[in-house]
């Protein structure tokens, strides 16, 4: 008989967790301040500005949501195994599987429309409507899932021709999610914090009897 293989693994995840939620728009700036003028007395009397009217940019974005925290790692599941007479090696894997990566953190939000322009009186040099804010901060990463639970796998044989290879392994922590995207803007307010790992999971434990 061929070499022989059995895996008591626990399945992996095929992504992260989920991300978190975009943060809100901010909010519109303020009206800015109306300028003001007067009349010259002098020559063709013109008109003289005192103070140019004024802007004022949009209020910033929301800070983006947390991403979800990493799912357990799935269980190693237990096992017995009767194999009587055996020709060749046997390898044996039992291991937890990986904790789950944490969710990336949200996108920050849109900075808000900048405000409107107060009056321009004649005089005076208009100006345009007030700059985006700037984009939210990005949410923070979510924390990495525990590894999954080891299991005991027992074997039972009657001889064997070549050895047993045994491999047993904690389930890995899962790494923390990524952190999220700052929001668009005139500037932005960075990105949100990385995630935390999570902590390895138990051991698993092989027993091999040679029956008569």
């Amino acid at each position: 008989m061929a070499d022989q293989t059995f895996d008591f693994t626990g399945s992996a995840y095929s992504g992260p967790a989920t991300q978190g939620g975009t943060g809100g728009t901010g909010s519109q700036g303020p009206q800015g301040t109306n300028g003001t003028s007067h009349q010259s007395t002098s020559g063709s009397c013109p008109w003289v500005c005192d103070s140019a009217p004024t802007n004022n940019p949009g209020g910033d974005g929301g800070v983006g949501g947390n991403g979800s925290k990493g799912a357990k790692g799935n269980a190693a599941p237990n096992g017995i195994l009767y194999l009587n007479d055996v020709t060749g090696n046997v390898s044996i894997m039992v291991g937890g599987g990986n904790g789950q990566k944490g969710g990336k953190g949200g996108t920050g939000g849109a900075g808000g429309p900048g405000g409107n322009p107060g009056n321009n009186p004649t005089g005076c040099t208009a100006v345009g409507q007030g700059p985006q804010g700037k984009g939210g901060k990005g949410g923070n990463g979510g924390p990495g899932g525990d590894g999954g639970d080891g299991s005991t796998v027992t074997v039972y044989y009657t001889s064997i021709t070549g050895q047993f290879h045994n491999q047993t392994t904690a389930g890995q922590a899962g790494n923390g999610g990524d952190p999220g995207d700052p929001g668009a803007g005139v500037g932005n307010n960075g990105q949100g914090s990385p995630g935390t790992g999570g902590n390895p999971g138990s051991a698993s434990v092989i027993r091999i009897y040679q029956t008569p």
